[in-house]
């Protein structure tokens, strides 16, 4: 499974767990203050051991501030007054802490690195790195050395989890704000939908109304044929809403054939489609609908294709249809990419997922300019299936 196969599935629990770990950690990894604490209060007792401890606590404060505050995504202005504290505790710490605050070394590069953002985020970073080094430089050049790689090394992990943690957020929030997205769009329209069946008819039945009110009392014929065309437009609006409602819940496979074939060839791809068999269950129909919209989609969206072909293999009680198209362009090697992470609404395992639930699967494959989408589908009905194209069970 790729990554961004595996991307696909993170979910809010998989969010949870990576926020908890990097608090974990970076929380955990405050314990090393001891050491500095330790080897102050027994090597500088008095006011500069006092002076010592109080440094040496408000740069574990400071990292645990901004720490915290990054792997739940909150960011304030008042960090940058925290992190320059920071620095400037930094700096006097050589003067009052000895040797030992090296140990806690990597506090300052971790804090710019997970405070600032982009090209800043890494100057700060090193730049941090290179302040520590040089105000340690009077100690032992192998210490230096060895707590400066030290050092390094614990900040960019952390750094690293932190931001992990907080980019799977991130993608969390993205998906739901599509989700909520493309439900909004589909609402809008169901609306049109309804409006364009509706509004005309309505609109005539509400005119021949009232012009049958105007109708003296003695034409009663004339009234009951003005009536009787009233009824009559009733029951077309009544039987188009109907329609429209069907066509929300369901997908009807020809349709979507025919519709896709239209849409291709009116963007000057050739089309070549085999006949599906007849034996095809509803619910293996409603999965194959979605998948031939989606792939279309996919062709016109990231391909030059010219050609489309569907064909239909059939072995034993398996179907395989696979959906074919040229074009794919040579100037973006990540479009095949791309055209995968779409198919289905959600990615190749989103559609994987639906086409699994009628007991098929899918698979992709580029070669020499060509790629493939190819549907595995039981050629018998299963005993799970689908009520509506979202794929819910009955």
């Amino acid at each position: 499974m790729g990554a961004s196969e595996r991307l696909t599935k993170v979910g809010p629990g998989t969010v949870r767990f990576a926020r908890i770990a990097a608090a974990v950690f970076t929380v955990g990894m405050a314990v090393f203050a001891v050491i500095p604490v330790a080897e102050v209060l027994r090597g500088y007792p008095g006011v500069r051991g006092a002076l010592g401890v109080l440094l040496i606590t408000g740069l574990t404060g400071g990292y645990l501030w901004l720490g915290v505050r990054a792997v739940l995504g909150r960011t304030a202005r008042r960090d940058l007054l925290v992190l320059g504290t920071m620095t400037a505790l930094t700096v006097a710490m050589p003067f009052t802490a000895g040797p030992s605050w090296l140990s806690i070394g990597f506090m300052l590069p971790y804090a710019f690195a997970v405070t600032l953002r982009g090209r800043a985020a890494w100057i700060g970073f090193f730049a941090a790195l290179v302040l520590e080094i040089v105000l340690a430089s009077g100690q032992n050049p192998s210490w230096v050395l060895f707590s400066g790689l030290q050092s390094m090394l614990t900040a960019a992990a952390l750094a690293g989890l932190t931001i992990f943690a907080t980019l799977l957020s991130e993608l969390q929030r993205t998906r739901e704000e599509l989700a909520r997205f493309a439900i909004t769009e589909e609402r809008l329209r169901f609306a049109r939908e309804l409006h364009d069946v509706l509004g005309h008819n309505l609109s005539v039945i509400a005119m021949r109304t009232e012009l049958s009110m105007r109708i003296p009392a003695d034409q009663l014929p004339r009234m009951h044929r003005e009536l009787t065309e009233i009824h009559d437009i009733a029951r077309r609006s009544l039987h188009d809403v109907r329609a429209v409602v069907k066509g929300y819940r369901e997908m009807s496979l020809e349709k979507e054939l025919s519709g896709v074939r239209k849409v291709l060839e009116s963007a000057g791809v050739k089309c070549d489609f085999a006949a599906l068999p007849a034996s095809l269950s509803t619910e293996v129909r409603v999965a194959l609908a979605w998948a031939v919209r989606e792939a279309a989609t996919n062709l016109l969206r990231h391909s030059d294709a010219t050609v489309c072909l569907l064909g239909v293999e059939e072995e034993g009680d398996r179907i395989l249809v696979t959906v074919s198209n040229d074009g794919v362009r040579p100037e973006r090697p990540s479009a095949p990419a791309a055209a995968e992470a779409t198919v289905g609404g959600s990615g190749l395992a989103g559609l994987d997922e639906r086409l699994s639930q009628v007991g098929g699967n899918c698979d992709r494959h580029l070669e020499d300019g060509w790629f493939t989408l190819s549907l595995d589908v039981p050629g018998r009905p299963v005993a799970a299936t689908l009520t509506s194209a979202t794929g819910d069970r009955k």
